[in-house]
């Protein structure tokens, strides 16, 4: 495959399925609409035809922003096929996050989804600091056209770089009529060395960087991710990852190599469980922080169940968990542990993996985050073929569970063509064919990232066991040192935490210090749900996460986390959060992950009342709205100690 490329492969799938198969398939007004390939290839084609048209070269980039439709893919390839590079910001995003990602790329076309995004671009608003700001398309003049699909809501608008998607597809009917075959001879000449994938890192440590990938580490990346468990013909994925996140796309990608796979797109962002139980996808990925989610809203409905159906989940579960372990060390089973998995599938994990949405999963890929080893042992459990997935987006997926040889404590064997080492430092150096080109308009962080040997320096902190399996343990510069001198890892406590289906985020503290403490953000509608159940009253987040009663049933969720910790390990103190943390307040990446440093700092004060005699602190928080105003929130924050653990 060493001369193929993504324009080349899509053209090639789609001539041999045509009208044949459908390709993808999206919910619109409570149906499912099919496209078949023919029309995904022409609507593609001739919406890069149509840039082409006005003024289009190949290497120039064009941004789009939206949810995960049709028109995001129509648009993606298109560019692609015309030798132009496209780009993404999550549709989330505030202005002045798009313009970075406008201005960086260096973007000459803008692709939207609708009014909201288009509201972004072309009307004044106020940033961060509540200063008021031009427009994007006043401060960024290099932008030619915003380009919408959904046209509702603007009709009545006049701005002179607005235009319909659908014009654009036309004009590029009318470019073809004028340059017969001009699009078919850009894919025959299209190199395999050359950028056709721009995404953005998620931003934890700083300002995302720019990842340019070629069609060689692009398609690599997908055999990576496809080796697990090849695509065929009948499988069904779900795209519901924001497709600003460029994971997305390599593991989408191979249902188009091999062609006949359907990508399915949800109705929107709020029906995607509904969605996804209606389909019954057979490969899935996902991400940690929904794993954990799902398995939470799993525990409170449990909770709240008939007596008959938890007792089946408290007598079967264990059973899962059980006969998961003794596949997993190649133990044999009897005949009675045999008969009695076969009646907790009927009675508890069938009817469970049909709730969860995984009633026909060949295979459930797990990456883009530390996970705790409870979270796989649970889909396992349920006998979801559930695995790991390692790697940075720079070059990903390096590692991976393979069949057989899934231990829930690490992230697998490297995966085809990678290599993996440790280097003298502890940090995990990767290797592959999947490694990206280069850090867009940033020599220098790409020279920090690559070696002269071609090794990715992922700052991770890990070793390998003798069964070369990767264990990922922290991001070297989040990994924690008591003033003792005793190591420890923020983000393996901060996922035993989230486990629990009350907490929804937590930071570790403790570097310097003389014990390990927490800042602990509840899950609001988990937690609400059980207040109402347990008949306590509240208004509103704030009220809620203060509650006495709250306290004490975090609190036994941490009790219960530190017996599985070692000793200087365990959280003495903790705080509830009077706020949940937001991307939009730059405490999380747009993808959820902690901005560790942001977060430490702006919680400082609070941070060093959990080592001082403080038994409650007043905390004032400000946070942003979408429309850029600010409120600041003052409440009094209580400092628990941990039962047994208070110095």
């Amino acid at each position: 495959m060493s001369g193929d490329t993504i324009s080349k492969l899509f053209k090639q799938t789609s001539e041999k399925y045509w009208d044949k198969k459908i390709a993808l398939r999206y919910k619109n007004l409570g149906v499912w609409q099919p496209y078949t390939w023919k029309y995904f290839w022409e609507q593609s084609k001739y919406f890069g035809l149509g840039l082409t048209s006005m003024g289009l070269k190949a290497g120039d980039r064009v941004t789009i922003v939206g949810d995960n439709e049709p028109e995001w893919y129509f648009a993606q390839f298109g560019v692609i096929c015309c030798g132009g590079i496209p780009t993404g910001a999550f549709q989330d995003s505030g202005p002045e996050e798009i313009k970075y990602v406008i201005t960086q790329s260096g973007s000459t076309f803008v692709v939207v989804e609708d009014q909201e995004q288009v509201d972004k671009l072309i009307f004044s608003y106020r940033d961060r600091e509540g200063k008021e700001r031009e427009p994007i398309t006043s401060q960024v003049p290099a932008i030619e056209k915003v380009i919408f699909w959904d046209t509702k809501g603007l009709r009545s608008y006049r701005d002179s770089k607005l235009m319909r998607f659908d014009e654009v597809v036309e004009l590029g009917r009318h470019y073809e009529k004028e340059h017969p075959g001009l699009l078919e001879k850009i894919i025959e000449n299209s190199d395999p060395e050359a950028p056709v994938m721009l995404t953005y890192s998620s931003g934890t440590t700083g300002l995302p960087k720019g990842i340019v990938h070629c069609s060689r580490s692009v398609l690599a990346a997908s055999r990576c991710w496809d080796s697990p468990a090849p695509t065929g013909e009948k499988d069904e994925f779900v795209s519901f990852f924001p497709l600003a996140y460029g994971g997305e796309f390599l593991y989408v990608i191979p249902a188009f190599i091999k062609g006949g796979a359907t990508v399915n797109f949800p109705e929107e962002p709020e029906t995607v469980a509904q969605n996804i139980r209606e389909l019954g996808p057979t490969k899935a990925s996902s991400a940690p922080r929904l794993l954990e989610m799902e398995i939470s809203t799993v525990q409170v409905k449990m909770a709240d169940a008939s007596l008959l159906k938890r007792l089946a989940y408290q007598l079967f579960m264990p059973v899962g968990y059980k006969i998961a372990r003794m596949k997993r060390l190649n133990q044999s089973i009897n005949v009675f542990w045999k008969a009695v998995y076969g009646l907790g599938y009927f009675v508890v994990y069938r009817p469970l993996r049909d709730w969860l949405a995984y009633p026909r999963n060949r295979i459930l890929l797990i990456g883009g985050a530390a996970l705790a080893s409870e979270v796989l042992d649970f889909y396992l459990a349920l006998g979801i073929d559930a695995r790991m997935i390692y790697g940075m987006i720079e070059c990903t997926p390096t590692a991976g569970h393979m069949k057989g040889d899934v231990d829930p404590e690490t992230t697998g064997v490297p995966t085809l063509g990678s290599e993996l080492r440790i280097s003298d430092g502890g940090e995990v150096l990767s290797r592959g064919p999947q490694r990206m080109l280069y850090y867009h308009q940033n020599p220098e962080a790409t020279r920090k990232l690559i070696d002269e040997q071609g090794w990715v320096h992922t700052s991770d902190a890990g070793f390998i066991t003798e069964k070369g399996h990767l264990v990922c343990i922290d991001r070297l510069a989040d990994l924690g040192v008591l003033g003792d001198g005793t190591g420890f890892s923020p983000s393996y406590i901060e996922n035993k935490l989230k486990f629990s289906p009350y907490i929804r985020d937590a930071i570790i503290t403790g570097d310097d210090k003389d014990y390990v403490g927490a800042l602990i953000s509840i899950d609001f509608p988990n937690l609400g749900q059980w207040a109402e159940a347990h008949r306590i009253p509240y208004t509103t987040f704030v009220d809620l996460s203060q509650k006495p009663e709250v306290y004490e049933l975090v609190s036994k969720d941490v009790v219960g986390i530190n017996r599985k910790l070692p000793e200087k390990h365990r959280i003495r103190k903790f705080a509830i959060l009077h706020k949940e943390l937001d991307a939009d307040d730059a405490e999380l990446t747009r993808t959820r992950k902690l901005r560790r440093k942001e977060v430490s700092a702006r919680y400082q004060d609070m941070i060093e009342a959990l080592y001082s005699d403080k038994t409650d602190y007043t905390a004032e928080a400000r946070v942003t709205y979408r429309d850029g105003r600010t409120a600041t929130i003052t409440t009094k924050v209580h400092i628990a100690s941990v039962e047994g653990e208070a110095k």
